[in-house]
């Protein structure tokens, strides 16, 4: 019978449960915890991110300024062999002319000296045809003129004639002046008087 009552005794205490808060408070602070480290380490990402972007705009500006210098160091080189090739091209057309020039002083002197109006002709048709076989070693021809209609591209109205022949209107009947051109390239336009119907 006694063990009965003791049984009873224990049932009747009451039961303590001890709920340790600690813990509960401790998920808390971890859960903060991880918040707070989560936070930095997205604005450090972000700042990142940002420095990685600044480095590649830098790398971009860079490279378009070595682009940029290296073309114009194309660009110098390319005028620098231009003026070159001009200055040859110079020397080389006055290297053709100077010897005109020297017969035509020579003429000069003979006219001077002799009172030679014949040497001086002479001498000044010579001087022609080696400058006009000069212009044409080089490519420089005259505008033909002859037997053919008005060309506004390469021919400049100086004098007009009136005719009766409609077959004459619009036609070279004179040059005044020749023409020149250079590969297809108008140098000079033939002076010209042209025919058109009286009115």
């Amino acid at each position: 019978m006694a063990k009965k009552k003791t049984t009873s005794k224990k049932e009747e205490e009451p039961v303590i449960s001890v709920v340790d808060r600690r813990s509960a408070m401790l998920e808390e602070d971890e859960q903060a915890t991880f918040q707070e480290e989560r936070l930095p380490s997205y604005v450090e990402r972000l700042k990142q991110e940002a420095q990685e972007k600044d480095q590649k705009l830098k790398d971009y500006v860079a490279a378009y300024k070595e682009k940029t210098a290296e073309d114009d160091g194309f660009r110098k080189r390319l005028e620098k062999d231009n003026d070159v090739r001009l200055d040859q091209f110079k020397a080389n057309l006055f290297s053709r002319l100077v010897p005109i020039l020297d017969n035509l002083n020579r003429a000069l002197q003979a006219v001077n000296s002799n009172r030679d109006f014949d040497g001086l002709n002479q001498g000044v048709e010579m001087v022609s045809k080696q400058f006009s076989r000069e212009l044409k070693n080089n490519d420089v021809e005259v505008i033909d003129t002859k037997n053919r209609k008005f060309n506004s591209k390469t021919d400049e109205i100086f004098l007009t004639e009136e005719t009766d022949d409609p077959k004459m209107e619009n036609m070279i009947v004179q040059e005044l002046e020749p023409g020149y051109i250079f590969k297809d390239k108008l140098i000079k336009a033939a002076k010209v008087k042209v025919a058109h119907l009286k009115t």
